[in-house]
Protein backbone atom coordinates (compact mmCIF):
# COMPACT_ATOMS: atom_id res chain seq x y z
CA UNK A 1 0.00 0.00 0.00
CA UNK A 2 1.48 3.51 -1.16
CA UNK A 3 2.21 5.85 2.01
CA UNK A 4 1.26 9.43 2.27
CA UNK A 5 4.41 11.62 2.01
CA UNK A 6 4.81 15.07 3.22
CA UNK A 7 5.20 15.85 -0.68
CA UNK A 8 1.84 14.28 -0.82
CA UNK A 9 0.02 16.13 2.30
CA UNK A 10 1.13 19.53 1.18
CA UNK A 11 -0.92 19.45 -1.78
CA UNK A 12 -3.92 18.48 0.29
CA UNK A 13 -6.99 20.91 0.09
CA UNK A 14 -8.04 22.56 3.24
CA UNK A 15 -10.84 20.67 2.46
CA UNK A 16 -9.41 17.09 1.78
CA UNK A 17 -7.20 17.53 5.32
CA UNK A 18 -9.98 17.76 6.85
CA UNK A 19 -11.90 15.05 5.46
CA UNK A 20 -8.79 13.01 6.15
CA UNK A 21 -8.70 13.94 10.06
CA UNK A 22 -12.22 12.64 10.24
CA UNK A 23 -10.90 9.41 8.86
CA UNK A 24 -7.77 9.45 11.08
CA UNK A 25 -9.71 10.31 14.18
CA UNK A 26 -12.49 7.46 13.42
CA UNK A 27 -9.31 5.35 12.48
CA UNK A 28 -7.96 5.99 16.25
CA UNK A 29 -10.73 5.44 17.95
CA UNK A 30 -11.11 2.42 17.12
CA UNK A 31 -8.18 1.10 17.21
CA UNK A 32 -8.16 2.85 20.67
CA UNK A 33 -10.97 0.40 20.90
CA UNK A 34 -8.67 -2.60 20.68
CA UNK A 35 -6.05 -1.41 22.73
CA UNK A 36 -8.40 -0.68 26.17
CA UNK A 37 -6.83 -3.47 28.06
CA UNK A 38 -10.11 -3.20 30.49
CA UNK A 39 -12.81 -4.51 27.42
CA UNK A 40 -13.34 -7.47 28.16
CA UNK A 41 -14.68 -8.93 24.95
CA UNK A 42 -18.54 -9.01 26.64
CA UNK A 43 -20.99 -8.54 23.97
CA UNK A 44 -21.38 -4.42 24.63
CA UNK A 45 -17.48 -4.40 24.79
CA UNK A 46 -17.99 -6.65 21.56
CA UNK A 47 -20.49 -4.54 19.93
CA UNK A 48 -18.75 -1.36 20.47
CA UNK A 49 -15.42 -2.57 18.40
CA UNK A 50 -18.15 -3.32 16.01
CA UNK A 51 -19.31 0.19 15.53
CA UNK A 52 -16.37 2.01 16.03
CA UNK A 53 -14.88 -0.06 12.73
CA UNK A 54 -18.16 0.13 10.76
CA UNK A 55 -17.86 4.17 10.93
CA UNK A 56 -14.10 3.92 10.41
CA UNK A 57 -14.84 1.91 7.41
CA UNK A 58 -17.53 4.00 6.47
CA UNK A 59 -15.29 7.28 6.58
CA UNK A 60 -12.62 5.36 4.91
CA UNK A 61 -15.44 4.52 2.01
CA UNK A 62 -16.71 7.82 1.52
CA UNK A 63 -13.21 9.68 1.36
CA UNK A 64 -12.14 6.99 -0.97
CA UNK A 65 -15.05 8.10 -3.19
CA UNK A 66 -14.39 11.54 -2.73
CA UNK A 67 -11.00 11.46 -3.33
CA UNK A 68 -9.85 8.43 -5.80
CA UNK A 69 -6.71 7.34 -5.55
CA UNK A 70 -6.04 9.34 -1.66
CA UNK A 71 -4.08 7.59 0.18
CA UNK A 72 -4.74 6.95 4.25
CA UNK A 73 -1.35 7.85 6.06
CA UNK A 74 -0.52 4.67 7.98
CA UNK A 75 1.82 4.35 10.81
CA UNK A 76 5.52 2.43 10.46
CA UNK A 77 6.35 2.88 13.86
CA UNK A 78 9.05 0.20 14.11
CA UNK A 79 11.58 2.90 15.10
CA UNK A 80 11.82 6.25 16.03
CA UNK A 81 12.52 7.70 12.33
CA UNK A 82 10.06 5.91 10.63
CA UNK A 83 7.53 6.81 13.20
CA UNK A 84 8.90 10.59 12.99
CA UNK A 85 7.96 10.49 9.42
CA UNK A 86 4.48 9.39 9.63
CA UNK A 87 4.18 12.06 12.75
CA UNK A 88 5.33 14.84 10.39
CA UNK A 89 3.02 13.75 7.67
CA UNK A 90 0.11 14.06 10.21
CA UNK A 91 1.61 17.64 11.51
CA UNK A 92 1.25 18.39 7.47
CA UNK A 93 -2.48 17.31 7.25
CA UNK A 94 -3.10 19.04 10.91
CA UNK A 95 -2.43 22.30 9.87
CA UNK A 96 -4.37 22.41 6.92
CA UNK A 97 -7.77 21.65 8.41
CA UNK A 98 -10.10 23.78 8.63
CA UNK A 99 -11.49 22.36 11.52
CA UNK A 100 -11.50 18.25 12.91
CA UNK A 101 -10.90 16.99 16.59
CA UNK A 102 -7.51 15.77 17.27
CA UNK A 103 -7.72 13.91 20.28
CA UNK A 104 -8.57 10.69 19.40
CA UNK A 105 -5.28 10.50 16.74
CA UNK A 106 -3.47 12.11 19.62
CA UNK A 107 -3.86 9.85 21.99
CA UNK A 108 -2.73 7.09 19.40
CA UNK A 109 0.14 9.08 18.85
CA UNK A 110 0.84 8.62 22.51
CA UNK A 111 0.02 5.27 22.45
CA UNK A 112 2.82 4.34 19.90
CA UNK A 113 5.45 6.61 21.50
CA UNK A 114 4.80 4.75 24.34
CA UNK A 115 5.68 1.24 23.27
CA UNK A 116 8.56 2.76 21.30
CA UNK A 117 10.17 3.90 24.22
CA UNK A 118 9.26 1.08 26.33
CA UNK A 119 11.31 -1.31 23.68
CA UNK A 120 13.64 1.47 23.13
CA UNK A 121 14.10 1.88 27.43
CA UNK A 122 13.57 5.70 26.96
CA UNK A 123 11.86 8.21 28.99
CA UNK A 124 8.14 8.51 27.06
CA UNK A 125 7.23 11.76 25.45
CA UNK A 126 6.02 14.78 27.47
CA UNK A 127 2.16 15.14 27.29
CA UNK A 128 0.15 18.00 26.61
CA UNK A 129 -3.18 18.40 25.67
CA UNK A 130 -4.23 20.28 22.42
CA UNK A 131 -7.78 21.70 22.28
CA UNK A 132 -7.36 22.45 18.51
CA UNK A 133 -5.72 22.05 15.43
CA UNK A 134 -2.86 24.33 16.22
CA UNK A 135 -2.49 22.64 19.45
CA UNK A 136 -2.15 18.94 17.42
CA UNK A 137 0.45 20.90 15.18
CA UNK A 138 2.42 21.79 18.23
CA UNK A 139 2.37 18.16 20.20
CA UNK A 140 3.14 16.23 17.16
CA UNK A 141 6.29 18.98 16.82
CA UNK A 142 7.61 17.79 20.62
CA UNK A 143 6.71 14.11 19.10
CA UNK A 144 8.85 14.82 16.10
CA UNK A 145 11.77 16.02 17.84
CA UNK A 146 11.36 13.19 20.76
CA UNK A 147 11.88 10.68 17.75
CA UNK A 148 15.03 12.59 16.05
CA UNK A 149 16.69 12.45 19.32
CA UNK A 150 16.35 8.62 20.00
CA UNK A 151 17.65 8.34 16.31
CA UNK A 152 21.18 7.42 16.40
CA UNK A 153 23.81 9.72 14.01
CA UNK A 154 24.84 7.89 11.52
CA UNK A 155 28.68 6.61 11.35
CA UNK A 156 31.13 7.88 9.71
CA UNK A 157 34.50 6.30 9.31
CA UNK A 158 37.18 8.70 10.38
CA UNK A 159 38.77 9.99 7.41
CA UNK A 160 42.03 7.52 7.91
CA UNK A 161 40.32 4.81 7.87
CA UNK A 162 38.08 5.44 5.23
CA UNK A 163 41.12 5.58 2.79
CA UNK A 164 42.80 2.17 2.34
CA UNK A 165 45.58 1.29 -0.03
CA UNK A 166 43.30 0.90 -3.26
CA UNK A 167 41.66 4.06 -2.75
CA UNK A 168 45.04 5.41 -2.60
CA UNK A 169 46.55 3.36 -5.74
CA UNK A 170 43.17 4.58 -7.72
CA UNK A 171 43.88 8.75 -6.85
CA UNK A 172 47.33 8.38 -7.47
CA UNK A 173 47.82 9.70 -11.09
CA UNK A 174 49.59 7.46 -13.65
CA UNK A 175 52.87 8.25 -16.17
CA UNK A 176 51.49 8.24 -19.50
CA UNK A 177 54.29 5.65 -20.77
CA UNK A 178 55.25 2.81 -18.86
CA UNK A 179 59.15 2.65 -19.26
CA UNK A 180 60.23 -1.28 -19.39
CA UNK A 181 63.21 -1.60 -16.69
CA UNK A 182 65.67 -4.60 -18.27
CA UNK A 183 67.27 -5.78 -20.54
CA UNK A 184 65.78 -5.66 -23.97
Amino acid sequence: MPQLTERDAETLSPEQATALVRVLDLQAKWHGLLADKQQTGSPPDLLARQKGNDAYRAALHEYGTKYPGAVVPEPTHAIPDRFGAWCRVLRIVFGKTESGNSTAVLDKVYRLADRIAARMSQEPVARTTASDSAGAVRELEAIIAWCEALVPPPLKPKRDEARSRWSDDATRPRPAAATRLGPN
